[in-house]
């Protein structure tokens, strides 16, 4: 932190804020963290991260291991407690069609909605016969890199679209569609094919096949679905039919909840 001043990294200045600054610090992070280590993630003095740790300790969302810290079971409890996206309990209804899914190709396979301009990853299944692809439940990407988030963009509303297209792009890959005419582009093809593709955009090896799940009227993909195998191999094509049957599958079970709510 230069000059020992506390920034709490622009994002708040009240305990709460401060103490969810930390909370992302250690969400973001793929191993425990010190506290020289939140403190440089968080722009916050070391006595302000000592005394935010003790009370998110004693209430359970923090653990404390030796001299590091990590998220504690009551995150995974609370986290487990919000509705993703606009289907109420989401996960749950789309695990059967996922399991499906992954019988018959054995591909890793993957639930997703928008969140602001990101792709939020809700469910996967890590199939056998795939790339190891790091993608996590819980985790998001910028949905221009990912086929799960060009299915969403290309079926969600004119707004979500244009502040996608207005942000800044950043290259994951040699591959990634990094500008707003290409993504336009791109975005006018999955329109025209109901499907989404991403070849090594997000991750070298990797290629991605995704369809989009759709609300009650079909004027808008309120999740997406995807399975991703390697490059190396036959191309994901191969797995049109299959995907496009379970997210058929899938939005149907949705209207007909919808219908019954």
């Amino acid at each position: 932190m230069p000059g020992g001043r506390e920034t709490s990294a622009g994002k708040g200045d009240t305990s709460v804020g401060k103490g969810l600054c930390v909370l992302d610090a250690l969400a973001t992070s793929r191993a425990p963290l010190g506290v020289s280590e939140i403190a440089h993630r968080t722009g916050m003095a070391k006595s302000t991260i000592h005394r935010l740790l003790v009370t998110m300790i004693s209430h359970g969302y923090v653990a404390k291991v030796e001299d590091r810290y990590s998220l504690a079971d009551r995150v995974f409890e609370v986290g487990n407690r919000v509705q993703v996206g606009e289907v109420e309990n989401l996960r749950e209804s789309a695990a059967p069609y996922l399991a499906e899914l992954f019988a018959l190709t054995r591909q890793t396979v993957h639930l997703g909605v928008l969140s602001g301009s990101d792709v939020l990853y809700v469910d996967k299944v890590a199939g056998t016969n795939s790339p190891r692809v790091t993608t996590r439940v819980g985790g998001r990407r910028p949905a221009y890199a990912t086929g799960l988030g060009k299915a969403l963009l290309a079926f969600a509303s004119p707004p979500v679209v244009k502040q996608t297209l207005a942000g800044s792009f950043k290259r994951f890959t040699a591959y990634t569609v990094a500008d707003a005419q290409r993504m336009t582009q791109s975005l006018v093809r999955v329109r025209e094919t109901g499907l989404a593709t991403d070849y090594e955009e997000s991750f070298l090896g990797v290629a991605c096949l995704a369809a989009p799940v759709w609300n009650a009227d079909t004027t808008r993909a309120v999740a997406s679905i995807s399975l991703s195998c390697s490059v190396s191999g036959r191309s994901p094509s191969r797995y049109r039919t299959a995907l496009n049957d379970i997210a058929r599958q899938l939005s149907g079970a949705f209207r007909l909840a919808e219908r019954k709510a």
